[in-house]
């Protein structure tokens, strides 16, 4: 069939040639979950839960708390004599609760998951997990829906990093460039972003969930700029893309187990912290909003333009909080966005980890970011 199809072929399969390596790659937790009885694993779970309920009472008429761990062994042989062996302890908890008064739903949810054992789970305190999140979900029942409009925005950290993975992030894939499916395509070395933004992508990140030590083709991961000061510098490689572009691979290729092939993947994206003092953030908005709890976001990659939802807002009125809003969504291109921002926080958080799916596959992640000031974005409500 290969050799049928050669001669119709446009873009050849090629990979750029690497050194060959030999390593062993071990995170192992304290408290390995494969020795971890599962009616342990419910009691805590079942805790937790019940924590949240004696505190928040009947108001929440929902609740879904999650439990996941697992041990991946993984041999990487190739043909550049590269010989890698791994085995990678993960854990995660998640929990989502629904609140209602009779007629208003509210839902809040959060994760919690790194690359360790059991321990991640024994050690969560419930008062910091569980009953915060409940929390959330009952007090969004009294705050109102957002005005509509053009708006002065401020995003916490959960929101930065939301919109570095998923509106920034997907447009560096190399694949998505190469495919003509990106905004950054071509673009290499031009200002694209306001002077104070400096985005990264780093999988060397030190106990994070999208980390790793080496990727799924053997390549060291890295620590790799996207942006510096405004300016993009790079695009995420894998060794096909990298052949391509001419240049070094950057350790961006995953696969989600050996039946799938590495595509081009993000690790932990974030933006990095800035020089504006983060109490003068909110400081000369007459009326604005604030985005406090990013929940999920899109991007349509070849247009630039994204949504991003949050789960909870306040308005800013006269640089000062005011009410809270419910189901809170902003929309833009995301050119645009990067040139619009007027402050970037001298603060930094990086607790949003995930998985991201892409091509049918899904990659242990994590964003993160400042907080960050934005000149004007379309609000709206969901």
């Amino acid at each position: 069939m290969a050799r049928a199809s050669s001669s119709h072929v446009l873009n050849k399969g090629s990979v750029t040639t690497v050194k060959p390596l030999e390593a062993v790659e071990r995170v192992q937790g304290k408290i390995d979950p494969r020795f971890v009885p599962i009616r342990e694993k419910m009691d805590r779970l079942l805790a937790l839960e019940k924590a949240a309920l004696d505190d928040s009472g009947s108001v929440i008429v929902n609740s879904l708390l999650v439990y996941n761990d697992g041990v991946s062994s993984e041999l990487l042989l190739n043909t550049a004599g590269t010989c890698i062996e791994k085995e990678i302890v993960r854990c995660s908890v998640s929990c989502q609760f629904v609140a209602s008064d009779g007629s208003v739903f509210q839902r809040a949810s959060e994760a919690w998951a790194n690359r360790a054992g059991f321990e991640l789970a024994k050690d969560l305190d419930a008062a910091a997990t569980s009953i915060a999140v409940a929390r959330v979900a009952v007090g969004q029942l009294k705050a109102k829906r957002p005005p509509a409009g053009k708006f002065p925005v401020v995003f916490h950290p959960s929101v930065t990093g939301l919109l570095m993975h998923e509106a920034l992030g997907h447009n560096a894939e190399a694949d998505a460039v190469w495919a003509g499916e990106s905004i950054l395509a071509g673009r290499i070395g031009d200002a694209i972003a306001h002077p104070k933004v400096t985005v990264l992508d780093d999988a060397t990140y030190p106990h994070s969930y999208g980390s790793y030590e080496f990727d799924s083709e053997g390549v060291p991961g890295r620590k790799l700029v996207l942006i510096e000061k405004g300016v993009l510098k790079n695009y995420l490689h894998s060794l096909e893309t990298a052949d391509k572009f001419h240049v070094a691979p950057t350790g961006s290729a995953r696969a989600q187990n050996f039946l799938f092939a590495p595509i081009v993947r993000m690790s932990n994206t974030y933006m990095a912290r800035g020089s504006d003092r983060r109490d003068d953030i909110f400081k000369g908005i007459d009326r604005g909003i604030y985005l406090r709890d990013g929940s999920w976001g899109y991007v349509f990659v070849d247009k630039g333009q994204f949504v991003c939802h949050a789960t909870q807002a306040q308005m800013i009125e006269h640089g000062s909080l005011g009410e809270p809003l419910r189901d809170v969504s902003v929309s833009g291109m995301m050119l645009e966005t990067l040139m619009d921002i007027e402050a970037v926080a001298d603060d930094f958080e990086m607790d949003k980890p995930g998985m991201c799916g892409k091509s049918g596959q899904s990659a242990p992640v994590n964003c993160g970011g400042p907080h960050v000031r934005v000149k004007s974005l379309v609000v709206g409500g969901v």
